[in-house]
């Protein structure tokens, strides 16, 4: 599908409103489709569906290949006759709750597909092991290195592979060889769990195509060090003789943190991956479309450039810009795909004319997010509708950003504070929108994004739903009570699609 003009919703699965303690790939996912359909969208964008990391990021993975089990659906686990229907006795089938519960959700399923896992092996299916076999087959490439990543870390305790025996850790051939065959039974289960994962997303991919509904990813600039991509991969990353990273990712010192961000990634070794024609980076991207129609490349200043930080700094000030090879990279995608690239460039932050000229020279849609536009500063600013360009997927917010009330709210508090500049800020805001009245700046700021230039309008369901600050999906920099906001039973009304409908066909956007 291209990016044409038209609409969609920001929803992570997880948020979705049916599955226990989570939202999954279930009946929810399937209602949330139709709904779609029904409000003429066109786009269903989610987060990273890679394995959630630490404090349950979905930015922060284990590997860029796998899936996270957490999204599975006990209903269709049922369906498949891999459960029995005792074994889902208690646990909920919609959230009263507008919080997830991820330790409550990893035992259920966990319990599940055990018991799913010992159904197939038992009973053995034919089609249904065929299929398993298959999958195992043609995932062969990432699939057997996560599979014995993750059972390893389970043996040795800890997913930092560095602290694992020198023979494992540096992937000597006989220790491998051995340790495949010791965990075999557990590398066939973590086999089994991707499985299901992709057996249930190719199903709902599939209704969301017979609904019109494209669907929209996210893939992190960088990956985990504690990763079975790096670990498997240790020539493509800047590592030390150990396997400790030798630099780090992060952000440099600017007006918000005196001492940068040190996020602490590790670093590509972009000479390596020139050399082998960027194979690693074309099988992740490859992926990614596997799943999804449109991929958006986090961190896009990231293929221009990145902020190398020594690895002993305690923070971000020690680093320095250093080049990376984006035109090299984006050539040989484009000798993949042809010159119509399925990548959305979130193009925010500290970017420059370089940012912008590598996202227009492959003719990649740039980001734009209403809330950053009225800031006090120089000119007219980028973010501000008058000034988008069609080529371009515009935004509300993002789920790193507050939800449109609680953004105008907090600009509010600030102005009443006698802060100077939220008082300009508050004022253009009141200006732009035409209203100063609190009830009516959400769906002011939703009827101009739809009546935009922009190709695509993307909003978060939280503004969809006008909800406040306290739903907002990420607060950055901290890590607790992220990633658990859920819809709750019965939010996606009729009349909520109706009124979708009637602002996407009076704005030229409605999906047919």
């Amino acid at each position: 599908m291209e990016l044409t003009r038209g609409s969609g919703i920001l929803l992570h699965i997880t948020s979705l409103p049916g599955g226990a303690f989570t939202g999954d790939l279930g009946p929810s996912a399937y209602a949330f489709a139709d709904f779609l359909q029904e409000a003429g969208q066109a786009w269903w964008q989610t987060l990273p569906v890679n394995p959630i990391g630490p404090f349950s990021s979905p930015y922060s993975s284990a590997s860029s290949f796998a899936n996270e089990p957490l999204l599975i659906s006990p209903e269709l686990l049922l369906k498949d006759g891999l459960i029995r229907r005792r074994s889902l006795v208690g646990a909920p089938k919609r959230s009263t709750s507008w919080k997830a519960s991820f330790s409550k959700s990893r035992r259920l399923r966990a319990r599940l597909l055990q018991e799913a896992y010992a159904t197939l092996k038992g009973t053995r299916p034919r089609p249904m092991l065929r299929a398993f076999r298959a999958f195992r087959k043609r995932s062969q490439s990432w699939l057997d290195d996560y599979a014995l990543y993750r059972a390893l870390s389970e043996r040795f305790r800890s997913h930092d592979w560095v602290t694992w025996p020198s023979d494992v850790s540096r992937r000597e051939t006989p220790s491998l060889a051995a340790a495949r065959r010791e965990l075999a039974g557990e590398i066939d289960y973590l086999a089994f769990e991707q499985f299901v994962f992709d057996r249930q997303w190719r199903a709902l991919k599939e209704h969301c195509t017979k609904c019109g509904i494209g669907l929209i990813g996210d893939i992190p600039m960088f990956v985990s060090h504690e990763s079975a991509d790096v670990w498997a991969n240790r020539e493509a990353f800047l590592l030390d003789k150990r396997g400790r990273p030798r630099f780090v990712a992060g952000a440099p010192p600017d007006a918000f943190s005196d001492d940068g961000q040190r996020w602490g990634n590790a670093l590509y070794d972009w000479k390596y991956h020139e050399q082998t024609q960027f194979a690693w980076w074309k099988a992740r991207l490859a992926r990614q479309l596997e799943l999804f129609d449109v991929v958006r490349l986090d961190h896009f200043i990231g293929f221009r450039r990145y902020w190398r930080i020594p690895a002993k700094a305690a923070t971000a000030k020690g680093g320095r810009w250093i080049s990376a090879p984006g035109d090299e990279l984006f050539d040989e995608l484009v000798r993949v795909y042809g010159g119509e690239l399925p990548f959305v460039a979130e193009d925010l932050g500290s970017v420059n004319q370089e940012v912008w000229d590598l996202r227009d020279r492959y003719g990649l849609p740039g980001m734009k997010v209403l809330q950053f536009g009225f800031g006090v500063g120089e000119g007219p600013s980028i973010h501000l509708i008058h000034t988008y360009p069609t080529a371009c997927v515009a935004y509300t917010g993002t789920h790193d950003s507050d939800t449109m009330l609680g953004w105008y709210r907090a600009l509010r508090r600030r102005a009443r504070a006698k802060d100077d500049n939220a008082k300009k800020e508050l004022a253009r805001a009141h200006a732009y929108l035409g209203t100063s009245r609190e009830s009516e700046i959400v769906a002011a700021a939703i009827r101009m994004l739809l009546a935009s230039p922009a190709d695509t309008v993307i909003l978060p369901m939280q503004d969809v739903l006008g909800l406040d600050g306290r739903h907002r999906m990420n607060k950055p920099a901290t890590t607790s009570g992220n990633w658990v906001w859920r819809l709750k039973d019965g939010e996606l009304s009729s009349a909520l699609s109706a009124r979708l409908r009637a602002m996407v066909e009076a704005t030229d956007r409605v999906s047919v």
